[in-house]
C-alpha cells in the first residue's frame, strides 16, 4: 500500500491540523523536560509554565512551524483525495464503457498475449475472463502465428486491420480486428477493436455455394439455355446450348442472339425479347432453330424475364428443348395410333378401357355408335343400366386374377350382348380392363330361328305321318257312311246321322289336307297368290281351338283384292303366330265365356308411302300391351307370356318374314283394352315382276 494511503487510513481527512497542534504541545512539554534535564535551573513546572523570553520565542517559532505543517498537510491530502476519487470515477466510467461496448475489445502485449478484454470479446471467444488471460492471439486464429497476421514491431508505429478466424465447438467464427499500437515507457501494447462478421462470412459462403450450385445447374441442365440482355447481346450460355447450336462459349458470348442459333422469329415482333419487354411474364412456343452448320433443330423455346439487382428487367433467359427425337417418336406414335384406330374401327366388337374405379376411359367407334359417348361414365350404368357396381364384378375379378371373364346379358330393350373383360397394364402404370362388347342378338335370333325351323320340320313330318294315318280310316268312315246314306230314305234318322258322319268326315279330311299342304310347302318358293286363300287355310287350322276357348271370331274379307307374291307357307306361319298371341291375350282377360271375348280379322287395300299394299288386320279385345314395352315385343326372346308358355320368338320371326317379303308389321295397342296388328304385303305388279 502507498504511504499516502497508509497515512490517509491512519489520519482521516480533516485531522491533520489537530496533529500539528498536538505535535506543537508535545514539543513544548518535551522542550521543557530537556531544558531541565540538560541545563538545570528552575523546576520542570516552572519551565513548562513560565519559561524565559528567549525560550518562549524559540518555542513559539517551532510551534508555529508545526501548526503550519499540519495545515499544509491537511490541504495536500484533501486535494489528493479529490484527485483519487475523480480518477476512480473516470476509471469506472470508462471501464463501464469498455465492458458495455457492443464490439469485442482486446488488449495484447507485444508478444500477442491477452492482457484484457471486454464482455463482447469474451462472448465471441466463448470463455471466462480468467480463461482469456491464458490465451494468445495464436489460440484464436486457428493455429496461425502472430506474424502471419501482422508484424508486431510495425504496429508500434502504425495501425492495421486484419481478419482472423476463431475455431470454436466445431465451427469457425470470423472477426475484423482493428489493431492500434499503444506505446508505453516500459512495455508496448496493442489495442484491438473487433467486429464479428461471422454471419456475413457465412452469408458470403452461402451465396458463393448457391452461385456455384446455380452455375452447375445452369451448365448441366438438360435443355439449352442462354442469357440475353435487352440489347440482344448474349451474356451467358450453358454446355447443352453450346452443343445444340454448334458453338463454343467464347464464340457466342457478346454476340447478337440472332447471329447465334437463329430462327424465323428473330428480329420480328414475335421475338421473345420483344414479348418479355412488352410485359409478358412467360413466353413459350415451338420454333425451328438453325445450327452453325445449317442443320435445323425443332425446339420448344421458353423465355422468362432476367431480373437485375434493382428488380428491373435487364434481359431474358431462353431455354431450348430439342424435340427432334420426340417429333420422330410422335410421328411413329401417330402412325401406329392411326393403324390401331383403323383396326379398332373395323372390329365388329365394341372396345372400351375401364379403370378400377369403374370409369370408362376409352371406347372405339363401334361402341360410340352403339351406346353413344360413354367416356367418364361408370361401366355398370352404361352396360347394365345400374346405379351401383355389379355383384360380383367381373371387371374387378379380371384385374385381380389376371384371367379373362365372360358374360352374356340382355338389356332393357331386349338386345343380347356378349361381354369379355381382360386385364391390361396401362401407360399410366395402373392395372385396367379392356372390355369387349358384342351384340349377339342377330346370332341368337338366327340360332333360335334355326331351332324353330327344325321344330317346324319335325312338326311337318309328324303332321304328314299323322295325316296319312288318319286319311285311310277317315276315307273308310266316309265311304261306309255314304253306303248307309244311299240305302236309307231321306227323313230317316239313320239317313240323317249318316249325312252328319259324311259332313264331319269331310271336315276332318280338309284339316288333314291342310296339314299335308303345310308340311309340303316349307321348301316352296314365292308364288302369286291371294291373301284370302292363305287366311282360309290358316283358319282351318285354328278355328276349332278358338271355338273350344269360346272366342268369338269375325272375318271380313274385301272382295276382289289384288294378288300378292309370297311364300304362302311363311305368311301362313305369321298368321298362326298372331292368332295364337290373340288367343292367349283373350284367355288371360276372359278365362270364361264373354261377349267381348272377340277376335276380328279384316282385309283391305292400303296405300303406305306411295306404295300399294294388301292389309290384313287382327284386332283382339284382350289384355293389350303396356306402352313401356310395345317397342320391345318384336325383339327376339322377349315375351309377355308366363315363363314356359312361349319362346319369345313368334313376333320376332313374323316380323322378319314380313320384312323379307317387302312388307310391314305394325302394332297398335292400349293396355287393358285391345291390340291391333296390321300385316301389309305389297301388291303384285306384273310390270315389276316380269319374270313371274
Amino acid at each position: 500500500m502507498p504511504i499516502s494511503q497508509r497515512i490517509s487510513a491512519l489520519f482521516p481527512a480533516g485531522k491533520f491540523i489537530w496533529v500539528g497542534i498536538g505535535t506543537a504541545a508535545l514539543y513544548w512539554i518535551l522542550e521543557s523536560f530537556l531544558h531541565v534535564l540538560f541545563f538545570g535551573g528552575s523546576r520542570f513546572v516552572d519551565e513548562l509554565i513560565t519559561p524565559d523570553v528567549h525560550e518562549i520565542w524559540k518555542r513559539i517559532l517551532v510551534i508555529s512551524l508545526l501548526i503550519a505543517f499540519g495545515i499544509f498537510a491537511q490541504q495536500y491530502f484533501i486535494l489528493r483525495k479529490r484527485s483519487e476519487n475523480a480518477l476512480k470515477e473516470s476509471e469506472e466510467k470508462y471501464r463501464t464503457i469498455f465492458e458495455q461496448a457492443l464490439n469485442p475489445i482486446f488488449l495484447f502485449d507485444d508478444g500477442g498475449r491477452f492482457v484484457d478484454s471486454n464482455r463482447s470479446a469474451l462472448l465471441f471467444l466463448e470463455c471466462t475472463r480468467e480463461e482469456s488471460l491464458k490465451k494468445t492471439l495464436t489460440d484464436i486464429t486457428a493455429g496461425k502465428s502472430t506474424k502471419e497476421y501482422f508484424d508486431t514491431p510495425l504496429l508500434i508505429d502504425e495501425r492495421r486491420i486484419v481478419e482472423i478466424e476463431y475455431p470454436v465447438k466445431g465451427s469457425t467464427k470470423t472477426m475484423l480486428l482493428n489493431l492500434v499500437p499503444l506505446n508505453g515507457k516500459t512495455r508496448n501494447f496493442i489495442y484491438g477493436i473487433g467486429q464479428d462478421i461471422s454471419e456475413r462470412k457465412q452469408m458470403e459462403r452461402t451465396l458463393q455455394e448457391a452461385h456455384a450450385e446455380l452455375d452447375q445447374i445452369f451448365q448441366t441442365a438438360s435443355v439449352g439455355m442462354r442469357v440475353i440482355d435487352k440489347d440482344y447481346n448474349v451474356v451467358k450460355i450453358n454446355k447443352t446450348f453450346a452443343m445444340m447450336a454448334g458453338v463454343t462459349e467464347a464464340d457466342a458470348v457478346a454476340r447478337k442472339c440472332y447471329e447465334i442459333f437463329s430462327g424465323p422469329m428473330c428480329q420480328t415482333a414475335g421475338c421473345p425479347i420483344n414479348q418479355i419487354m412488352s410485359g409478358q411474364s412467360h413466353f413459350e412456343t415451338y420454333v425451328d432453330k438453325k445450327r452453325s452448320d445449317g442443320q435445323i433443330i425443332p425446339s420448344i423455346l421458353t423465355a422468362t424475364p432476367f431480373i437485375g439487382p434493382d428488380g428491373a428487367i435487364v434481359g431474358i433467359v431462353e431455354s431450348f428443348r430439342d424435340i427432334t427425337q420426340l417429333k420422330d417418336a410422335h410421328e411413329i406414335i401417330h402412325s401406329e395410333r392411326d393403324k390401331l384406330q383403323c383396326i379398332l374401327s373395323h372390329l365388329l366388337e365394341g372396345v372400351s378401357i375401364v379403370a378400377p374405379d369403374y370409369t370408362i376411359e376409352y371406347q372405339n367407334e363401334i361402341l360410340i355408335e352403339d351406346l353413344g359417348d360413354c367416356r367418364g361414365k361408370p361401366c355398370y350404368t352404361v352396360f347394365m343400366g345400374k346405379n351401383s357396381p355389379c355383384s360380383p364384378c367381373l371387371m374387378q375379378k379380371a384385374i385381380d386374377t389376371g384371367r379373362s371373364q365372360h358374360i352374356e346379358y340382355e338389356t332393357s330393350d331386349g338386345r343380347i350382348f356378349e361381354q369379355a373383360y381382360t386385364r391390361i397394364f396401362d401407360i399410366d402404370g395402373k392395372d385396367k380392363a379392356v372390355a369387349l362388347l358384342r351384340d349377339i342378338t342377330a346370332k341368337k335370333t338366327s340360332l333360335a330361328s334355326a331351332m324353330h325351323a327344325d321344330r317346324l320340320v319335325a312338326v311337318g313330318e309328324l303332321a304328314a305321318g299323322v295325316a296319312h294315318e288318319i286319311n285311310n280310316p277317315i276315307n273308310s268312315i266316309i265311304n261306309y257312311a255314304q253306303i248307309v246314306s244311299n240305302k236309307t230314305d231321306k227323313g230317316d234318322i239313320v239317313h240323317d246321322v249318316a249325312g252328319r258322319v259324311i259332313k264331319e268326315g269331310n271336315r276332318i279330311a280338309r284339316i288333314v289336307e291342310s296339314l299335308l299342304t303345310f308340311s309340303r310347302r316349307r321348301h316352296e318358293g314365292k308364288t302369286v297368290t291371294c291373301v284370302s286363300d292363305i287366311l282360309s287355310e290358316t283358319l282351318t287350322l285354328t278355328t276349332a281351338q278358338m271355338r273350344q276357348d269360346n272366342i268369338i271370331l269375325t272375318v271380313k274379307m274385301t272382295d276382289n283384292l289384288p294378288n300378292v307374291m309370297v311364300q304362302a307357307h311363311e305368311i301362313e306361319q305369321v298368321f298362326v303366330n298372331i292368332i295364337s298371341n290373340a288367343r292367349y291375350a283373350l284367355m288371360q282377360k276372359y278365362p270364361h265365356r264373354h261377349n267381348d271375348k272377340l277376335l276380328e280379322i279384316t282385309t283391305a287395300l292400303a296405300t303406305v308411302k306411295d306404295g300399294c299394299y294388301v292389309r290384313i288386320s287382327f284386332l283382339d279385345h284382350g289384355t293389350g300391351i303396356p306402352a313401356a314395352i310395345i317397342d320391345k315385343v318384336k325383339n327376339p326372346f322377349f315375351s309377355t307370356k308366363k315363363e314356359g308358355k312361349s319362346t319369345g320368338l313368334g313376333l320376332s320371326i313374323s316380323h322378319g318374314i314380313v320384312d323379307n317379303h317387302g312388307g310391314n308389321l305394325t302394332i297398335l295397342s292400349q293396355e287393358g283394352l285391345f291390340t291391333r296388328i296390321d300385316v301389309d304385303l305389297p301388291v303384285w305388279n306384273e310390270n315389276r315382276h316380269p319374270g313371274v
